[in-house]
């Protein structure tokens, strides 16, 4: 069977995973999902079964973000990738394969290949009793798209003064990031910070980066940052 047939996309409870909801139902002691993890299914679709304990073929695991009565979610970061997504499944936190699905066929490309953009699984959780899940929003994974960080680096509005790391991260003299991010508020004069790593950083001189004096680095691609 290829991807250009026609497919009937499901998901199915595994043997382990009724096991483990009727433990929960009976004895009050929860479910944790832990884990989504995709995989390719090894060049092909396939049809779950309920006596699987793993995927077919594996590519990534991600921590689940959230669960809630009828979906669980959780992130492939923009950097991972260079496979298909044919198969999925929800781990709990002893690693046992609790629902497994067959997904679309997608493709999630590597970085290098313009893959600059996070996918979130969310996945049905389709014949499991909500009474056995512990229901969660993990406060530990704060988690924000490529797009939404950049943004709030443009819109960011920084009181303090901002150390020349930020703005000369390939350390050759030249200012390289300025372009996203907000100048904050400078120094006529050269001040040195002491970094918790016993070195030191310069401050950015108002007279060279912000010479309209209005907080904002300005002409910052053609600005050489100078000695630091």
């Amino acid at each position: 069977m290829t991807a250009s047939e026609e497919q009937l996309f499901y998901s199915v409870v595994t043997d382990i995973g009724i096991e483990k909801i009727n433990e929960a139902l009976q004895t009050g002691r929860k479910i944790d999902l832990k884990y989504i993890a995709i995989g390719d299914g090894n060049g092909d679709y396939y049809e779950p079964t309920v006596n699987q304990t793993e995927l077919v073929n594996e590519t990534f695991r991600a921590e689940i973000s959230a669960v809630d009565e009828l979906t669980a979610r959780a992130r492939i970061p923009f950097d991972v990738g260079g496979f298909y997504i044919r198969e999925a499944g929800i781990f709990d936190s002893e690693d046992n394969l609790i629902l497994v699905s067959k997904q679309p066929e997608t493709y999630k490309p590597r970085e290098e290949q313009a893959g600059f953009k996070d996918i979130w699984m969310k996945i049905q959780l389709t014949g499991i009793n909500p009474n056995a899940l512990i229901l969660k929003i993990d406060p530990n994974i704060q988690l924000c798209t490529l797009e939404q960080l950049l943004e709030s680096i443009r819109s960011h509005k920084h009181p303090d003064l901002m150390a020349i790391r930020i703005y000369d991260t390939t350390n050759t003299g030249i200012v390289d990031t300025c372009e996203v991010v907000d100048g904050g508020r400078f120094t006529d004069e050269d001040v040195e910070l002491d970094l918790p790593d016993g070195n030191s950083q310069r401050i950015m001189n108002a007279n060279i980066y912000d010479q309209n004096n209005n907080g904002i680095v300005d002409n910052a691609e053609n600005i050489d940052a100078g000695d630091f």
